[in-house]
C-alpha cells in the first residue's frame, strides 16, 4: 500500500531499501536474515516523518520484504519474507518467529460459507487461542470462499480485493479478541477458481491477517532468539494438480482459470524441488494442500475420483521420497487422520460445514480415525521434539488426539548413529585421532 511502505532498490549498494511511515508504527521491527544468519534490528528515524532501513539481500537477490507491526500480533512475532540463498538458488520464504521453542498453530479448511456453523468454529478456535501458549498461525487449508450458484452453474471465489466477503467471511468472523490477532496462512482451494483466485493473492500484498505471497510459497517458523529452524511448512496449489477439473471445471471461470495456468510451470515438479532444497533441515517438515492425499472419504463420482486418485498418488510419491512428516489438507468437509507409510495425513475441512460422505477403507492405512464433523485441529509444538494433535468439534469439545513424537530426520539420525560408530571404530588410529 503506498500510504503504508514503500520499496525500493539502492543501485549503488545493491540493496532493497523499506521506507515506512515510523509516526504510524512507532514500536516497528525488522527481522532479516543476511547470509543465513538471522538478526534483528530497529528502524532508525529520519526525520520525524521517515525511518529508512537497508536490508543487503543475498547475491543477485531482489526479493520483496515484508514487514509487520509487532503490537498486532501481541509482540509474538515478526513476519518477513526473507531473501535467503540455499543450494546455490534464491528463494523468499515466509518466515514467523516464535518466541521460545514451542509453539501452537490452527488447522482449517473450507470455511468461507457465512454459515452459524462457521462462526461457532471462529469462536471455538478464539477460545482455544486463549487456552494454548504461544497461538503463532492457522494454517489455511483452502476453500475460503463459497457462494449459492447461479442460473444453475456453481460460483464460488471472490470478485476482487474489494469484494465485501472479505469483510463478511474473513475479518468480521474472525474477529475474537484472540484469533485476530493471527495471521491465515493461506493456500487456494477448487471452489476459489471459480472465481477471480488472483484477487486472493493481491489481497494478500496488503493485509496482516491473510498471507499468501503465491500459489505455492514455504514458510517456516523459527526462534526469534536462537534462528533455530522449529518447523518448515510447503504450501501447494492442488486445484491445478489433481486433474479432474481439466476435464471436469466446475464452472467457466475455473475452466478459464485453469487454462491459463497451463502456461506456468509445473506445480509437481516445483514441489519435488522444493522437497529437494529443503532436505536435511532440522525440525519437522509439513506439507499443506487442500485436497486429501490418502482419505477413507469419497466426494466425486467414479471417473473424477478415479482421475483425482492417480494424480494424488504422484504427490503422495513425492512426499514418502523426501520423507515428510505430515500432509494437512481440506476438501472433505469432515474430520480425518490417516497414517500410510511413515507419513501422517491429517484433514481438517470442517470449517463452514459437515457432509455426510460415502467412506471406503481403499484410502486408510494402518491406523486411522476420522468424524463426519465441522470442526478444526489444534497442533502444539512442545518445544521438546514432539506435535501433539488435538481434533476438535463445533464447540471445541476434544474429539481425538495424536502426538507426533519427533520429525523423522531425528529418527534416522538416530538410525544412522550406531552404523556410523562402527565404521569410525573401524578407522586406523591415526586417522581418529585426526578426526578427532
Amino acid at each position: 500500500s503506498p500510504n503504508r511502505r514503500r520499496a525500493v532498490t539502492c543501485s549503488l549498494c545493491c540493496a532493497r531499501s523499506v521506507i515506512l511511515h515510523t509516526h504510524r508504527y512507532p514500536s516497528l521491527s525488522i527481522v532479516y536474515r543476511k547470509h543465513s544468519v538471522v538478526s534483528r534490528n530497529n528502524v532508525h528515524r529520519n526525520g520525524s516523518h521517515l525511518g529508512v532501513f537497508y536490508i543487503h539481500t543475498c547475491e543477485a537477490s531482489d526479493k520483496m520484504v515484508r514487514v509487520t507491526r509487532p503490537s498486532f500480533a501481541l509482540a509474538f512475532y515478526h513476519l518477513v519474507l526473507l531473501s535467503a540463498c540455499q543450494g546455490g538458488q534464491d528463494s523468499a520464504d515466509l518466515v514467523l518467529l516464535a518466541p521460545h521453542d514451542s509453539f501452537s498453530f490452527f488447522v482449517l479448511g473450507d470455511w468461507g460459507m457465512g454459515t452459524d456453523v462457521q462462526r461457532s468454529v471462529a469462536e471455538s478456535i478464539n477460545t482455544e487461542a486463549q487456552r494454548v501458549e504461544d497461538a503463532l498461525f492457522v494454517l489455511n487449508v483452502g476453500d475460503n470462499f463459497y457462494k449459492n450458484a447461479v442460473g444453475g452453474e456453481k460460483q464460488g471465489g471472490v470478485e476482487s480485493v474489494d469484494d465485501p466477503l472479505w469483510k463478511e467471511y474473513f475479518e468480521d468472523m474472525y474477529d475474537g479478541s484472540h484469533l485476530k490477532a493471527l495471521p491465515f496462512v493461506s493456500i487456494l482451494g477448487n471452489h476459489d477458481y471459480m472465481g477471480n483466485f488472483t484477487a486472493q493473492l493481491d489481497f494478500a500484498k496488503t493485509s496482516d491477517r491473510f498471507l499468501m505471497p503465491e500459489r505455492n510459497f514455504v514458510s517456516r517458523v523459527r526462534n526469534r532468539e536462537t534462528g533455530a529452524t522449529l518447523a518448515t511448512f510447503v504450501h501447494v496449489d492442488t486445484t491445478p494438480l489433481v486433474g479432474m477439473y481439466d476435464s471436469h471445471p466446475e464452472n467457466s471461470k475455473m475452466a478459464q482459470n485453469l487454462l491459463e495456468l497451463e502456461k506456468e510451470a509445473d506445480g509437481m515438479k516445483w514441489l519435488s524441488a522444493t522437497l529437494a532444497r529443503l532436505a536435511g533441515e532440522e525440525g519437522f517438515t509439513f506439507v499443506a494442500g487442500h485436497h486429501p492425499v490418502r482419505s477413507g472419504y469419497f466426494s466425486e463420482d467414479a471417473v473424477k475420483q478415479g482421475i483425482m486418485d492417480e494424480n494424488m498418488a504422484n504427490l503422495q510419491a513425492i512426499l514418502e521420497e523426501y520423507r515428510v512428516d505430515a500432509y494437512f489438507s481440506g476438501h472433505m468437509h469432515a474430520l480425518e487422520h490417516v497414517h500410510y507409510k511413515d507419513v501422517e495425513y491429517f484433514l481438517s475441512g470442517g470449517g463452514g460445514e459437515s457432509k455426510v460422505y460415502a467412506r471406503g477403507e481403499d484410502g486408510v492405512g494402518s491406523r486411522s480415525w476420522s468424524k463426519m464433523s465441522a470442526g478444526f485441529v489444534t497442533v502444539i509444538m512442545d518445544g521438546k521434539g514432539a506435535a501433539n494433535l488435538i481434533y476438535r468439534d463445533i464447540d471445541g469439545t476434544e474429539l481425538y488426539s495424536y502426538t507426533m513424537p519427533e520429525p523423522r530426520c531425528e529418527k534416522q539420525k538416530r538410525q544412522r548413529a550406531p552404523l556410523l560408530q562402527l565404521l569410525y571404530s573401524q578407522l586406523p588410529r591415526r586417522l581418529r585421532t585426526a578426526f578427532e
